[in-house]
């Protein structure tokens, strides 16, 4: 899908990889277990993906949330233009990073409240 390695200041394909070969140890990448790409996600509750459009990781958050909606899940993807990975963290600085959280916490009640979209 998109190849955003090298525009994301905060993680690296180089980077993830290795992670990946730590926590999987002889395991396979596409078992179940590992990814929830997959896995069956039938009963999982509504989740939000928040991902930053320069992080390396996009086409695997547009992956799984497919794969929440073709499995009935409600799911809802945000692709925040201009963002890094963990953006989060400079809600200090960062309007968008203000505003992810708000976001987030929005979401967060929704589903409380029984009613997400």
């Amino acid at each position: 899908m998109f190849n955003r390695d090298g525009y994301d200041p905060a993680c690296s394909r180089e980077s993830l990889n290795l992670l990946a070969r730590s926590f999987l140890g002889d395991a396979l990448p596409n078992h179940p277990m590992a990814s929830p790409v997959f896995a069956d996600v039938t009963e999982l509750p509504p989740i939000m993906i928040q991902i930053g459009e320069n992080e390396v990781m996009l086409s695997d958050a547009m992956r799984l949330a497919t794969h929440l909606g073709d499995h009935r899940v409600r799911v809802t993807l945000e692709v925040w233009p201009g963002m890094f990975h963990a953006w989060h963290f400079y809600a200090t600085i960062l309007p968008e990073a203000m505003q992810a959280m708000t976001n987030s916490a929005r979401f967060i009640e929704q589903v409380l409240q029984g009613d997400a979209h």
